[in-house]
């Protein structure tokens, strides 16, 4: 049954099921979304923040870190958008399911940043996308410490809303050169300043950009789509992460892939770089290179 969350006994497993995307989203069903996925990730922030303060840490087999909290969560979100769309496929972080490029699927990680999660600070998220035929066509980036949501829809733009306050569309930054730019960055894993060197040199493009910002996580996604960051890099990634900030991300105006350049495929790559213009995304990409 879509959306049933046994409990884990390991790690999640997933499978991928491949056919050729053709996407649509229509103005109805995006507003039949946001009435069903806001009030849930409200409810949702209601287990998240009133467990923050006692929680109980677990740690996976990959040596990742989870909490009653990131299951409960996935759970309530699963149930609401079962309740809508019965038949739609799902994949959340702690229950797995499939990742299908047919029909709609669901993505959903109930706690983007559960390190900053467990340490007490608001800079977590909860993410959840809708894809249509393997493409993003609906992402959203709740905030419930920060008491905001980003969401977007495939053209029909990306928006902001505070509290209960009016949704305002918002867009990225004008573009401005890498030597120039602030960026956002989560960790330092799988590149050249972890313990166990990964390709990518970030050493070298901490040295080339502006500003590095140590934001983290879904956090600075938001901040680049309203524009208070001109790129944001993670060099390691999953779908459950990547596919609702494409949208947001692409709404407002700004151009993503994964470290090797890649436009195409990005939500089955396993890193993923936002910025104002395709120009900086490259310029990015260019000094990260392995050698």
């Amino acid at each position: 049954m879509p959306g049933a969350c046994p409990r884990p006994p390991g790690p999640v497993r997933w499978r991928r099921v491949r056919h050729q995307p053709t996407p649509a989203l229509s103005r109805r069903e995006f507003d039949r979304i946001k009435a069903t996925v806001l009030p849930a990730l409200q409810a949702a922030s209601r287990i998240t923040l009133g467990r923050q303060r006692r929680v109980a840490i677990k740690r996976k087999r990959d040596g990742s870190e989870v909490t009653a909290a990131d299951r409960a969560a996935e759970r309530l979100l699963r149930r609401a958008i079962t309740e809508q769309w019965p038949g739609d496929a799902m994949l959340g972080e702690e229950y797995g399911g499939a990742l299908t490029d047919h029909g709609r699927c669901w993505l959903v990680d109930p706690i983007d940043g559960t390190a900053s999660y467990v340490l007490g600070l608001g800079t977590f998220g909860t993410l959840l996308a809708l894809l249509v035929d393997g493409e993003p066509v609906f992402g959203c980036i709740h905030l419930p410490a920060m008491g905001e949501t980003t969401y977007a829809g495939a053209g029909l733009g990306c928006w902001l809303q505070r509290g209960s306050g009016r949704a305002r569309r918002v867009t990225v930054r004008e573009p401005r050169p890498l030597a120039a730019a602030e960026m956002g960055l989560t960790s330092y894993k799988a590149s050249d300043l972890a313990p166990r060197p990964g390709p990518w040199r970030l050493s070298a493009l901490a040295r080339a950009v502006g500003r590095v910002r140590l934001v983290g996580d879904c956090v600075q996604y938001a901040l680049l789509c309203r524009g208070e960051l001109d790129a944001c890099v993670d060099p390691l990634m999953n779908p459950w992460d990547i596919a609702a900030l494409m949208p947001c991300v692409r709404e407002a105006g700004g151009s993503c892939g994964d470290l090797a350049g890649n436009t195409r495929g990005v939500l089955h790559a396993s890193s993923f770089v936002a910025a104002t213009s395709p120009a900086l995304r490259r310029a990015i990409c260019r000094r990260l290179r392995p050698r």
